[in-house]
């Protein structure tokens, strides 16, 4: 095993909110890494149900927390990355989690791709309690094409923190999709992307979330259609077509990059054929 000196560092940065039931799975999935050059940085709005007091038995895994008032979701973002210190930068939110290894198999690809300035995996869907639910694939393509659509999920992107200083500070106007802005202001810079076919996180869907409405959301309405206008662009496939069409590029990518067995994997993953079946064999 290479030393902690010749590793890359990390820091992970979470926002959280009246979410202490999955912010102790969250820190616990950071910690559980055995990664020896990472920090997690906690920024809490002033949480009412326990988080104040969890953070505080916290001080040998959290790095950095505090627990007070904020302006939102973005401003605690904000907040986290101006405390960052590591080289590279993960973004969890708190009702998400790492998967095992995650930060060894990003470090592996960074040794192996030093010129790479962005990290992005495959995204595990998980129910309330944790259970699978599928699979998001990356679309291994070059980072300005995430602007047609080809979005990484925040919960499997690394970024080099040199990178996001370029990109400058998330946008605090933003409550739902500040996320795709971030993204989309690296696109421009088209950064070379190391992808790996892993899944890296999940991404928790619970009816607590802010985004279980998806677009039919009228708040994510209007703020999809004001990053379109800022960007001069669509940036989501409008209409059931375009997402068919959408989807099958992405596929043909895949397949393209990693293989047709990659694709099939998936499939099965994201139809929950790989987790129906309960049986008792005598």
């Amino acid at each position: 095993m290479a030393s902690p000196d010749a590793l890359p560092s990390f820091s992970i940065i979470t926002p959280s909110l009246n979410q202490h039931r999955f912010l102790r799975v969250c820190v616990a999935s950071v910690e559980m890494q055995g990664y020896p050059t990472v920090e997690q940085i906690v920024i809490d709005g002033g949480s009412a149900d326990g988080t104040r007091e969890f953070l505080g038995h916290c001080s040998d895994v959290v790095s950095y927390w505090q627990s007070e008032p904020d302006r939102g979701q973005s401003h605690a973002l904000n907040i986290a990355l101006s405390r960052a210190s590591g080289a590279w930068i993960g973004w969890q939110n708190a009702d998400d989690v790492y998967l095992p290894g995650a930060l060894w198999q990003v470090a592996r690809a960074i040794t192996l791709h030093p010129k790479g300035d962005v990290v992005v995996g495959d995204t595990l869907l998980i129910d309330d309690q944790g259970l699978p639910m599928g699979t998001i694939g990356v679309c291994p393509v070059a980072a300005r094409r995430w602007l047609e659509g080809f979005w990484p999920y925040n919960q499997s992107v690394f970024f080099r923190r040199s990178l996001l200083e370029r990109v400058g500070r998330i946008d605090e106007a933003l409550r739902l999709h500040m996320d795709t802005d971030l993204l989309a202001r690296v696109a421009q810079l088209d950064p070379p992307v190391v992808y790996l076919e892993a899944a890296l996180g999940a991404h928790r869907k619970h009816a607590g979330a802010k985004t279980i409405s998806g677009a039919g959301d009228p708040a994510s309405r209007v703020e999809r259609e004001l990053l379109e206008q800022r960007y001069g662009r669509k940036l989501w496939p409008d209409g059931r077509l375009a997402r068919m069409a959408h989807r099958l590029r992405s596929h043909l990518v895949r397949v393209r990059t990693f293989g047709l067995g990659s694709l099939v994997g998936r499939l099965a993953q994201r139809s929950g054929r790989s987790s129906r079946a309960v049986v008792m064999v005598p």
